[in-house]
């Protein structure tokens, strides 16, 4: 079982997977912050995750952190996408 402490260190360490895991894990608080914090870090690889969490947890809670985090995440990717875009026209 993870705790909040733990999903921290892995938000400080960029531990997607670490993070990616947690969100299965059985304490609603630690899945709401392992939501929150996959949306600080914005990697892309955590978006299938997100998605699925925000329609399916029982908690109205993580769920609406999940749709935050997975609107934050998807957000970057629109904005890296861009940017390559406009630097590939240079």
């Amino acid at each position: 079982m993870t705790q909040s402490m733990d999903i921290d260190t892995m938000r400080r360490k960029r531990d997607v997977s670490g993070l990616i895991g947690a969100l299965s894990d059985p304490d609603t608080g630690v899945r709401l912050a392992a939501a929150e914090a996959l949306g600080s870090v914005g990697d892309e690889r955590a978006l299938g995750s997100l998605e699925r969490l925000k329609f399916s947890d029982p908690d109205t809670e993580v769920r609406r952190a999940a749709s935050i985090a997975h609107a934050l995440v998807a957000g970057r990717l629109a904005e890296k996408k861009t940017v390559e875009s406009l630097l590939l026209k240079t």
